[in-house]
């Protein structure tokens, strides 16, 4: 994996999305002056493991855009990093079938791990837009909701016994985006999801949607901080390979006045399961409805305290040698002995993941000494949470999240 925003690494795909109605290869603008929506792509510095992945998630977004001859009443802006200190924002328009690059500004790579720096990029966006919607997809390495300072050892056999021999034990096995994510040598360069969250708060705008190209984001505690910043979020519950979402396909229902979140889904999954490790997890999570579940799960807490004994029988989506990541319907199944309450539960539940699918085994590769490792899926609501875990790391950060907070209290 690569970065580190939200701990995830963030080597985020900011995307203010917009629409393609025409066939023709020229671009039609709206006569009201007005974008539809526009698309930041923004890569923060996430060190060489991931870089040639999210250029190449670049060239598919030009795919996607040369197959719908253009953006119409889009506008598609970058931001992103090309070494730990070089820094860009650019756009990107079409015409003749020809996509072009036109500078807007440089950047410090470090000035993106601020809410301050993001909310300049945001606004800059918004300035030479003057978009009706904004999107925003973020893709770099994940760790969900984690923040950095929960992190005291990382799960990484190259940092342990070297590059070198990680390269050996790693032969055909395709590496994820959680690799790098929280490693030695990025600490200045990681971002928290409130930092996010803050930025976003800090330009006055509500996303359409935000997609995370990262590993572990599709979890309770990050719907929750980003409930209040976009209306949707599309993302894993577990890790996602190297190569990222896959953008030329995905690309007509991310860039689209109504984005088409079932199309999203059914693309990321069709694709992942004809992979030569066929092992992925998505979700589309609408954070309108996240309020209500809180309200839900703060009711159950009320009742019930978790039995340690039942840890074992909830399904896990991860593959820390400590789970960290579970399955939130499976965790309130053993929670809740209440069966109306638990009906209640699950019937909001499903209003909040619109959308999901999983293969039937997911992929991770966490600890290179050790290999893979594969996670059987018998159970899948869309959505993780830590609530259960004794990972050291949980321990240490799990209930700083608002949404233990709102929820526990």
């Amino acid at each position: 994996m690569h970065n580190r925003l939200s701990f995830i690494a963030i080597a985020m795909v900011m995307a203010m999305t917009t629409i393609f109605s025409s066939c023709s290869d020229k671009d039609e603008q709206d006569e009201t002056g007005y974008t539809q929506q526009s698309i930041l792509v923004f890569m923060p510095w996430s060190d060489n493991s991931l870089h040639q992945w999210l250029m190449a998630n670049l060239d598919s977004i030009k795919a996607g855009i040369k197959a719908q001859k253009g953006l119409k009443n889009t506008r598609l802006f970058v931001a992103a990093a090309s070494n730990s200190s070089k820094a860009e924002l650019y756009e990107i328009t079409y015409k003749n079938g020809v996509c072009k690059h036109t500078s807007i500004q440089s950047y410090n790579s470090k000035d993106w791990t601020t809410a301050e720096g993001i909310a300049t990029i945001i606004n800059k966006v918004k300035e030479r837009s003057n978009a009706l919607n904004y999107a925003m997809i973020i893709g770099c390495h994940g760790t969900g909701w984690t923040g950095k300072n929960d992190w005291l050892d990382y799960p990484n056999m190259a940092k342990a016994y070297g590059m070198q021999y990680a390269q050996d034990k790693i032969g055909n096995y395709p590496l994820t985006r959680f690799f790098g994510a929280v490693g030695r040598g990025l600490e200045e360069y990681r971002i928290d999801i409130s930092t996010l969250s803050e930025a976003i708060k800090q330009t006055n705008t509500k996303m359409q949607y935000i997609l995370f190209d990262n590993c572990y984001m599709a979890n309770v505690e990050t719907a929750y901080e980003m409930k209040d910043v976009t209306n949707f979020m599309v993302a894993s519950t577990s890790e996602i390979m190297g190569i990222g979402m896959p953008y030329k396909a995905m690309w007509s229902s991310l860039a689209s006045q109504t984005p088409n979140y079932s199309q999203m889904v059914n693309t990321y999954y069709n694709f992942f399961s004809s992979y030569s490790h066929p092992c992925g997890s998505i979700a589309a999570i609408d954070c309108r409805q996240m309020d209500d579940l809180a309200k839900i799960m703060k009711e159950i807490n009320a009742s019930y305290s978790f039995d340690a004994s039942l840890r074992d029988s909830v399904q896990v989506l991860d593959g820390f040698n400590t789970a960290m990541f579970y399955d939130l319907g499976s965790y309130v199944d053993n929670l809740c002995q209440d069966e109306a309450l638990k009906t209640k539960f699950t019937k909001q539940l499903n209003k909040v993941v619109k959308y999901k699918k999983s293969t039937e085994k997911l992929y991770s590769y966490l600890y290179y000494y050790q290999g893979p490792t594969y996670i059987t899926v018998n159970e899948f609501s869309g959505l993780t949470t830590s609530a259960p875990s004794i990972n050291p790391v949980a321990e240490r950060g799990w209930r700083n999240t608002k949404w233990a907070q709102d929820t526990t209290n």
